[in-house]
C-alpha cells in the first residue's frame, strides 16, 4: 500500500490528525519532560508536563484543519512552533530548565 493510495482513501484532515496523535507520543517514549523538576518548585509536575504533551498531540490536528500556508511542509513547522510556544514559556519560567 503506497502513501498516495492511503491519502486517496482517508480524508486529509483525519490522516493529519491520526499522524499527529501517533507521532506526538514519540517524545514521551524517548524522553519527555521530567515531573520531578517541577515538584521541586512546589508545582504538581504530573500535571505540568501535560502543558508539553497536549500541544504535541494537537499539531497533526492543526495541520489537518488549516489551509494557510498552502504547502503542507510549511504548515507543519509553522503550526508546530505556534502550538509549542506556551510550553516553551513554561520551561523558560522554571529554574534549571530550558536556557535559564
Amino acid at each position: 500500500m503506497s502513501l498516495q493510495s492511503l491519502r486517496d482513501r482517508v480524508p486529509y484532515p483525519l490522516l493529519c490528525a491520526l499522524l499527529g496523535l501517533g507521532l506526538g507520543w514519540l517524545p514521551v517514549l524517548v524522553h519527555g519532560p521530567i515531573p520531578e523538576k517541577f515538584n521541586v518548585l512546589y508545582i504538581r509536575g504530573s500535571i505540568a508536563i501535560w502543558a508539553f504533551y497536549a500541544p504535541r498531540l494537537s499539531i497533526g490536528l492543526l495541520v489537518g484543519i488549516s489551509a494557510w500556508p498552502r504547502p503542507w511542509w510549511l504548515r507543519g513547522p509553522l503550526l508546530g512552533a505556534l502550538a509549542m510556544l506556551s510550553p516553551s514559556l513554561l520551561a523558560l519560567a522554571t529554574p534549571r530548565c530550558g536556557f535559564t
